[in-house]
């Protein structure tokens, strides 16, 4: 048993840092193609990533040493079809004709083993047909294709880090597999009527999509970011290319602008980020937004940030004047930025700087597109 406990926590060990280099291009997979994250959808994938790591560790681990491996005299391969059910004869206790062997049998080693190749593959038939709508045909292909890539491992003495097998090739673990995967996706029914369909997560993560959550937004704010900064790089380089120190505020903060600004304005509301998770900004109208409502909208939000540095110039001028408009600018400045906060806090639709400047953001994902519904129409006609 502890052959098998030993590749689980390894499993459970690395798969945050498989999941980590995954989510996030899964999470512009699931903006791009649906508009929203699923928690159910996600829990699916995760769970699947998990078992992929999870079965392949029990196929390699515990890796012994090379020099010991060198050693080696066993045979490579065992091509002999359902040869299983000779060595379940001749290394067990079942005997076919006396039922009393039978509940003895399945408490002995090798039968164990057989059991746990066959239901290995047991979930991959589930996930195959519940949530990848595989056929049966498919099901079987995908099923033994995983197997032959495990035997191929084994065969390979680790893809040649070994210098010879240290596991066998057995053509029957090939059809046990398959078979563990046919099962799965036999019994699969029993868990549709449990968990909801692909289509019903579908439909309603599309139905989800067409608001435009804030963490979307940020999403693409952090693409665009990474544009931000090479940007702002090039454009103080172009005005200043003898300059070594860190570069100014300013300089990002007018570059934030104009990237924003002008690319949406030309693109109609999009930038490299929001085309990526595919939202654009539009006017409220949800018809395309004017020049000048564009550079409010980023004047409105990055433009603020200049705010204290202004203050700070007032309050080292002597005056009540000075004092004054530093004291109602950092007031105003305090006032936006709180509203700003408890606005996306709230979850309000509609942010300060976006009614000053009458812009939203809107969802551009189509369920789908008109090939595909020319496609279904004719198809329907068709069949009525």
């Amino acid at each position: 048993m502890n052959e098998y406990i030993i590749p689980i926590k390894y499993a459970i060990i690395i798969f945050p840092l498989i999941a980590f280099l995954f989510t996030l291009p899964y999470i512009i997979h699931l903006y791009r193609k649906y508009g929203s994250i699923s928690i159910f959808r996600s829990f699916i994938i995760y769970s699947f990533i998990l078992y992929l790591i999870t079965i392949y560790f029990l196929v390699i681990l515990p890796l012994p040493k090379i020099s010991e491996v060198a050693k080696y005299t066993t045979p490579y391969t065992q091509l002999i079809p359902f040869n299983f059910i000779i060595d379940l004869i001749n290394n067990t206790s079942f005997v076919i004709t006396d039922p009393n062997t039978y509940l003895k049998a399945l408490k002995e080693p090798y039968l164990y083993t057989i059991i746990f190749n066959t239901f290995i593959t047991v979930p991959l038939g589930i996930y195959l047909r519940y949530y990848f709508k595989c056929s049966f045909k498919k099901t079987l292909l995908l099923s033994f294709l995983l197997s032959l890539f495990f035997e191929l491992t084994q065969l390979t003495g680790l893809y040649f880090i070994y210098p010879r097998p240290y596991r066998l090739f057995d053509v029957d673990d090939l059809i046990i597999n398959t078979l563990g995967g046919i099962l799965g996706y036999l019994i699969t029914p029993i868990f549709s009527k449990i968990l909801p369909s692909r289509d019903k997560i579908d439909k309603a993560s599309f139905e989800k999509g067409k608001h435009v959550s804030y963490f979307r937004r940020l999403v693409a704010w952090g693409i665009d970011f990474i544009f931000v900064i090479i940007s702002t790089v090039f454009l103080q380089f172009f005005i200043n290319p003898r300059i070594t120190d860190n570069l100014p505020v300013s300089m990002f903060l007018l570059t934030f602008i104009l990237y924003f600004s002008l690319l949406e304005a030309i693109t109609g509301g999009k930038t490299i980020g929001k085309a990526i998770v595919k939202i654009k900004v539009v006017d409220i109208s949800f018809d395309k937004a004017k020049i000048y409502q564009y550079f409010l909208r980023y004047l409105l939000l990055y433009g603020v940030f200049a705010f204290p540095r202004i203050v700070f110039q007032l309050l080292s001028y002597s005056g009540v004047l000075g004092i004054f408009i530093a004291f109602s600018l950092g007031l105003i400045f305090i006032i936006y930025y709180c509203n700003l906060f408890f606005g996306v806090l709230l979850r309000k639709k509609v942010l300060l700087y976006e009614k000053l400047s009458k812009t939203t953001h809107i969802s551009t994902v189509t369920i789908k597109d008109d090939k595909e519904e020319t496609k279904e129409k004719i198809e329907n006609n068709v069949e009525e």
